[in-house]
């Protein structure tokens, strides 16, 4: 049996401490990113308006519903609002048409036999961060039109309303033009360019930890 070195214990204890050290660092790093994510919401939200929708439950049928309610709701919308609508005339055409969508999706749910709901609200609430064609809006608070169905215990599904990124093309791959440069008008450049999707790969490397680790 291989008799342990002295020297042994003190390697691992510090091999332990230098990892605890990494992943500390690491957290600080991520809380950093975080951060900086919703400062930057904070300065967009004012300019965006989000579409949101939470399923009555998980169920297969419940989510799959939600789906097509979200669909026929945007739809809608797409259909009646005024394209040269701002965020606030969007808020106050949601108010005014507010019994109208929730009659729609009721009836909807009604003749597919689900016995629930629709309540259809303005709220503020958080997001996480999101992808849409080539721009990602950062984790934060925005304002929201919330469509609730049921109790509103399932998966959420959420897209940008105001600009119009939640009508995409039908690989949900690209962004209008039209909606790139009306949000390019509403933030400033710097904002609009943070915005823009940049992933660059993030490689942690434990390679110099072998030369602590005794063979």
């Amino acid at each position: 049996m291989r008799k342990r070195h002295p020297a042994d214990h003190f390697i691992r204890t510090n091999l332990a401490l230098c990892g605890t050290f990494l992943f500390l660092a690491f957290l600080i790093w991520m809380g950093g990113i975080r951060s900086g994510q919703e400062t930057l919401a904070e300065r967009i939200s004012p300019y965006v308006l989000r579409f949101h929708i939470l399923a009555n439950s998980n169920t297969p049928a419940d989510q799959g519903v939600k789906l097509e309610i979200r669909s026929l709701i945007l739809d809608y919308m797409q259909k009646q609002i005024n394209p040269e609508a701002g965020k606030s005339e969007t808020q106050q055409w949601l108010m005014q048409e507010k019994n109208n969508i929730e009659t729609l999706a009721d009836q909807y749910l009604n003749d597919h036999g689900f016995a629930y709901h629709t309540k259809l609200q303005l709220t503020r609430c958080y997001f996480p961060s999101r992808t849409y064609g080539s721009f990602t809006f950062p984790c934060g608070f925005y304002d929201a039109a919330r469509i609730t169905l049921g109790s509103g215990n399932g998966h959420n599904w959420w897209c940008i309303l105001y600009p119009r990124f939640c009508f995409l093309d039908a690989s949900y791959s690209g962004v209008s033009a039209e909606s790139e440069a009306k949000l390019r008008c509403l933030i400033n450049q710097g904002d609009f360019l943070a915005l823009e999707e940049h992933r660059p790969d993030i490689k942690i490397h434990f390679k110099w930890l072998s030369f602590f680790n005794p063979r």
